[in-house]
């Protein structure tokens, strides 16, 4: 059953990723960010030299990394991962980013602390999706923005995965749609809080790497079926998607970005 949590519920019955299983092959199976996300966080944040930035769920802090070398903003990046915060930290030997394990429903900050917090493809891991929010609307600076990166149920119907069996009811458990999304940011106490779709054309792909990707379990619902859902689910996926789509595969990526202002 939801916990409640003042005026927030946390919903405990989503399944949670171990990204401790998953950290050391994270970056091998996953692109870089594209300049389309990174540019739309920057855009949408006003971000610059003298920004003070938190990234909510940083993974192996690719984000962060790639919005610093672009911005050179001060930036802090949150993962409760150790697991993923190591390989951040890894990368970074030069200390430019503030590396921090912590949870994003509990920011270890002081009120009215950041410019801009951002969360790429984060959100549906939280199981109190308000209580994070509230959490950065009190961290914000006056004027401050917030953004989450993340997925519509519209988009997630359709993509290529949707031929995995039981893969995108998980999704749709985990995911809050665009409106639920927009309504509990502005409960959160967010104003002119509107949404955008971005979209980048990675070009094609070879239908057998990406299987590849798959079979390595790249995204994180993959490793929330068990392994005998996932033995007989590839066998379907593989074929309906080597009937669709032959030899390669046009990958036209694209998510939603919802911002709103302190």
């Amino acid at each position: 059953m939801p916990v409640a949590r003042g005026n927030s519920v946390a919903d405990l019955s989503l399944p949670k990723t171990d990204y401790s299983k998953i950290a050391d092959h994270y970056d091998k199976l996953r692109s870089a960010p594209a300049e389309v996300w990174l540019s739309k966080i920057i855009e949408y944040g006003k971000i610059n030299q003298n920004s003070l930035v938190l990234d909510v769920g940083c993974g192996t802090g690719r984000f962060p990394l790639a919005i610093f070398a672009q911005t050179k903003a001060t930036i802090y990046a949150l993962e409760p991962s150790i697991h993923m915060l190591k390989k951040a930290a890894e990368k970074d030997k030069p200390k430019k980013i503030s590396w921090i394990q912590a949870d994003g429903q509990k920011l270890p900050f002081k009120n009215n602390h950041f410019d801009c917090v951002y969360m790429t493809l984060v959100i549906h891991h939280i199981p109190n999706k308000e209580q994070a929010l509230q959490e950065i609307h009190r961290t914000l600076k006056q004027l401050g923005k917030c953004i989450i990166m993340t997925n519509s149920h519209t988009r997630m119907k359709k993509q290529i995965l949707h031929y995995f069996p039981g893969l995108v009811a998980i999704d749709l458990k985990r995911f809050p749609t665009i409106p639920q999304l927009k309504n509990m940011m502005t409960k959160a106490g967010f104003r002119s809080v509107h949404h955008h779709i971005a979209k980048h054309d990675e070009g094609y792909l070879p239908t057998d790497e990406y299987l590849d990707r798959v079979r390595k379990k790249h995204i994180s619902t993959l490793t929330l079926l068990s392994q005998e859902q996932f033995n007989r689910g590839i066998k379907i996926f593989e074929k309906k998607v080597r009937e669709q789509y032959g030899e390669q595969i046009r990958r036209i990526m694209a998510f939603d970005f919802v911002v709103g202002k302190k």
